[in-house]
């Protein structure tokens, strides 16, 4: 089969497509047919060498996927063969990514696909919804707490936004000046472009999606702070204990947020599709920042 693979570590440029072997299933698998694989931040890290991650190459990068089950195995419950399906499948954990024509994992790991957007655009929800479900399990909020999240108009923060507005949190932005008129849309109440312009101890949570450590003065004392972001975090302060939060494969989690997508009550758009063999230019374009919408691979 096809595969967009990497022989060493490096620039976009050492992506290429090559023939490899179709992945053997055991009897807990199903395999599937891809429609599309979304292009992530942990690909770029783990491309580039900036996580230690030790690999065996030829490696396939990729977490999400998207696609229809051609064969289960004999322990398989939940799917059967013409199922449309999506899945998040930690690449490091694995032999193989889902950059690949087809993906052979565990049943657990896969949802049926959410209805209402095309099966190559529901590559795009995995991982960046289950990092922001999870990220938000890691704080407690009363009822219409006042939240604050930052990186609002990208993948994992839009989505978080979403989710807290859709709880009946009041939530503020800290994005670019350009994304004000989407995230208002969405429903927050306010866009900031800048921490200097937040208010000291206005809320009772920031949600972390971009790095961005200095917002935990914003935070009241005794709040919450938690981060998705690999770099220092704060140092604890005020009662408040920062927190860091690492995405974990879910296909039951998985199930929720598509039953989330099907009913139209979670939206992830996509920004521009690829094909395999222009793998190098979809990591250029990420890898430049302020892409807003998902980044596809099409087979």
């Amino acid at each position: 089969m096809k595969a967009v693979v990497i022989t060493a570590k490096g620039e976009p440029e050492v992506l290429t497509v090559a023939d490899v072997d179709e992945p053997v299933a055991g009897p807990g698998d199903i395999t599937v047919t891809v429609a599309a694989a979304a292009v992530n931040p942990v690909d770029l890290k783990t491309r580039s060498g900036f996580l230690p991650i030790e690999l065996t190459y030829p490696a396939i990068l990729g977490w999400d996927v998207s696609g229809t089950v051609v064969a289960v195995g004999q322990s398989v419950t939940r799917f059967a063969p013409g199922d449309t399906v999506i899945g998040m499948i930690a690449q490091p954990a694995h032999r193989f990514g889902t950059y690949a024509e087809r993906v052979v994992a565990d049943e657990s790991l896969f949802a049926h696909a959410p209805t209402g957007v095309g099966l190559a655009h529901a590559a795009a929800i995995p991982l960046a919804s289950l990092t922001a479900v999870q990220q938000l399990d890691k704080i407690t909020l009363a009822a219409h707490s006042t939240v604050l999240v930052t990186g609002a108009a990208g993948a994992v923060g839009r989505i978080a936004s979403a989710i807290l507005i859709g709880r009946g949190h009041r939530v503020d932005a800290l994005a670019r000046e350009s994304d004000t008129e989407d995230l208002l849309a969405l429903g927050a109440r306010r866009v900031f472009a800048k921490p200097v312009d937040l208010q000291a101890g206005e809320y009772d949570a920031v949600v972390d999606t971009a790095g961005v450590v200095e917002t935990i003065d914003s935070v009241r004392d005794g709040g919450a702070y938690v981060s998705i972001e690999d770099g220092d975090q704060p140092q604890p302060q005020r009662g408040i204990t920062p927190g860091k939060s690492y995405v974990n494969e879910d296909g039951p989690g998985l199930a929720e947020i598509s039953a989330l997508v099907s009913a139209g009550t979670l939206t992830v758009p996509v920004a521009r599709e690829f094909g395999f063999d222009e793998a190098s230019q979809a990591h250029a374009l990420l890898a430049a920042g302020g892409t807003r919408g998902k980044v596809l691979l099409i087979p």
